[in-house]
């Protein structure tokens, strides 16, 4: 009976802990299912942010060859007037 006790206890807590430890994982990879999602949600949230901004740098480029073309107009119209 004693070596029952002695061998019996040690296996018991051994399978506890197991059966424990197994519900942890569960309740982890539950968890990173969800951090997984939410990392999802946000990269396609900074992909349209990203999309949209480099759509305003396009339209600053734009703008800005527009001005250097006038800015250029205006040089030659100056230096126009300052040969009269």
């Amino acid at each position: 009976m004693h070596d029952a006790i002695t061998v019996g206890i040690p296996v018991l807590a051994i399978l506890f802990g197991v059966l424990w430890n197994n519900q942890g994982l569960r309740d982890l990879k539950g968890d990173l299912k969800d951090l997984r999602g939410e990392m999802l949600g946000q990269r396609a949230e900074l992909m349209g942010h990203l999309l949209r901004l480099e759509t305003k740098f396009d339209r600053m480029q734009s703008d800005l060859a527009q001005f250097y073309r006038i800015l250029g107009e205006h040089g030659a119209r100056i230096d126009n007037l300052e040969k009269n």
